[in-house]
């Protein structure tokens, strides 16, 4: 394991459905908060604005947000995969930036730390009952976070990570892993709140410890393929994806020593080798989808359909990728998360990006919302 073992000393910084699954929820007297929330500011909301832009997109309109998270996780098995959030950059209340967390003999491994992480918590804590979220979530176990990617809606909730449980007078100090780029922005955010950790140091704690992190660069030319962590738990390791013109985009494959189980996590990206390397033979894999049916109401991408697709598929998994993806991987499961379900007006279906998917051939595919249990 010689990654973790070269960077956790190297920066420490801490001195300087049920599927079909979409529920209409009208009667039901088991919803959650949340969910009857949602129903409310839908009546308020029966009439769609007169204009439809990227700030108030049909897809974060209450009435196509009142799905209740569910356990569908295998009951003879420990191992979870949670998400925590499954939104995309674009504003959703109802969706949290991309996190999830693949929990191993009830301890928390997270992945990515999108807008909201810690509310996401709270959520997920409140609203998913297949698993006691209480313990997992437990001050001491809020540690390990890998980085898929360095975009700013997968990495924005990481002063959250850092300094909020320290205001519960967390001591655990976090490790942070991820592309190149992950060391530098983890110094930046520790240096930019340092007024905020020196007045909880002086004003109420007495100690630093908890309010820092180690943070480590996977280095591909010498860490890709193969294995970047390992605990008592479990084995990480990585793999180079692509998305965009970053250099190494990653993803996980998380392999549990308790039950055998593996969760892949893959970020951002549209097919490459890595992902299917990182996806083989697992039992479960999160990753992102986008139309292609409808990609000419996408609300970013270009001017024209061909601008779009020319620019959104250097970024992002159309249907006929995701195909490829499982029937090279055998991956066993797909966990739809970061959703570019884009629609006519009026046409919005919550889950039509999920049939446009098995209408291309991927199986298995699940539509996820924030705390879902796999």
């Amino acid at each position: 394991m010689g990654f973790i073992q070269r960077y956790l000393g190297r920066s420490n910084i801490m001195q300087k459905r049920l599927n079909p699954r979409f529920r209409k929820t009208a009667v039901t007297a088991i919803l959650s908060s949340w969910c009857l929330s949602s129903l409310c500011l839908a009546a308020q909301t029966a009439v769609p604005p007169p204009v439809v832009t990227w700030v108030n997109d049909q897809a974060t309109w209450p009435a196509n947000n009142q799905t209740a998270p569910s356990d569908i996780s295998p009951q003879d098995k420990t191992t979870k995969l949670l998400v925590l959030g499954s939104g995309t950059p674009m504003p959703n209340p109802y969706r949290f930036g991309p996190a999830s967390a693949v929990i191993v003999n009830g301890y928390p491994y997270f992945v990515d730390c999108g807008e909201g992480w810690f509310r996401a918590m709270n959520r997920a804590a409140v609203n998913q009952h297949g698993i006691d979220l209480t313990q997992v979530f437990a001050l001491g176990n809020l540690k390990y976070m890998f980085l898929t990617h360095l975009h700013e809606d997968h990495t924005v909730g990481l002063p959250s990570f850092i300094l909020g449980p320290y205001k519960y007078a967390s001591s655990t100090n976090k490790v942070i892993m991820g592309p190149p780029g992950t060391d530098h922005l983890v110094n930046g955010i520790v240096e930019a709140w340092s007024a905020d950790r020196q007045e909880q140091f002086e004003g109420m704690h007495g100690s630093p410890e908890g309010s820092g992190a180690n943070a480590g660069d996977i280095d591909p030319d010498h860490d890709l393929p193969g294995p970047v962590f390992e605990d008592a738990n479990v084995t990480v390791q990585a793999f180079k994806t692509e998305h965009g013109a970053f250099a190494s985009p990653l993803a996980y494959r998380f392999t549990a020593k308790s039950d055998g189980r593996v969760i892949a996590v893959g970020g951002d990206g549209h097919y490459s080798p890595g992902l299917v390397q990182a996806a083989k033979n697992a039992d479960v894999l999160v990753i992102e989808g986008v139309t292609w049916d409808n990609l000419k109401f996408a609300n970013w991408g270009g001017g024209n359909l061909d601008e779009k697709i020319k620019n959104i598929s250097r970024y992002h998994m159309f249907p006929a990728d995701l195909k490829r993806v499982q029937d090279e991987s055998h991956v066993k499961e797909i966990v739809m998360v970061h959703e570019q379900n884009f629609a006519a007006p009026g046409k919005y279906d919550p889950l039509g990006l999920q049939h446009e998917m098995e209408k291309n051939g991927v199986k298995n595919i699940h539509s996820a919302v924030d705390g879902d249990l796999f």
